[in-house]
């Protein structure tokens, strides 16, 4: 009796044993590759919109579902404002500083300002639900101001800063960030994100 071959024709067996050759290789070059660059690519990105940031920074880029998610009951520390804010620059320096230094591993960055502008409903949602914390205006609106640094563990608000919303008017950032102000900024944030990876 003759053996039932597996393959119809030699050039089927050919085609299948290529095949699986192919998706072994595939598999190998997939599990090579190096999904950091992403997140390089977005440090990166960060930089060139914050030149006193490292270029090898923590920022990630997220959107007002991200920040709200957090708020909601999950953890992150979160820069919020925009590029256009000469404050910005600082505060965000100082933050990768300190997160590097206690081991945080990510930087939630949050360019708030169209959101506001347009009045988007999660970011109304973020302010409302951040409200104790959120200047009120002489006109009695609550907004975000930029920048804002919070930390959040387990929906739990451990850290809010906004100092530069106060004492702004004629003060300038460079005069503002002498040494003994960015200590003080550095401490705060120190403290908040000792308490978050606790």
């Amino acid at each position: 009796m003759k053996k039932k071959s597996l393959f119809k024709s030699k050039t089927q067996m050919i085609t299948y044993m290529f095949l699986y050759v192919l998706c072994i290789a595939l598999f190998i070059i997939i599990g090579q590759i190096d999904f950091q660059k992403d997140i390089d690519t977005e440090s990166k990105k960060f930089h060139s919109l914050y030149n006193m940031v490292e270029e090898d920074n923590l920022y990630v880029f997220s959107d007002a579902t991200d920040v709200l998610s957090i708020v909601d009951g999950k953890s992150g520390v979160v820069l919020m404002g925009f590029p256009t804010n000469k404050w910005m620059n600082y505060y965000a320096s100082i933050l990768n500083d300190v997160a590097k230094e206690v081991g945080i591993d990510k930087i939630y960055y949050y360019d708030f300002q169209n959101d506001r502008e347009e009045s988007n409903g999660t970011y109304e949602t973020i302010v409302n639900k951040l409200k104790v914390y959120v200047p009120t205006d002489d006109r009695g609106i609550q907004d975000i101001q930029s920048p804002t640094v919070i930390v959040v563990k387990k929906g739990e608000v451990i850290g809010y800063f906004d100092d530069t919303s106060i004492v702004r008017g004629t003060v300038t950032p460079e005069v503002y960030y002498n040494d003994n102000q960015q200590a003080i900024t550095y401490e705060g944030f120190k403290t908040a994100l000792l308490e978050y990876i606790k």
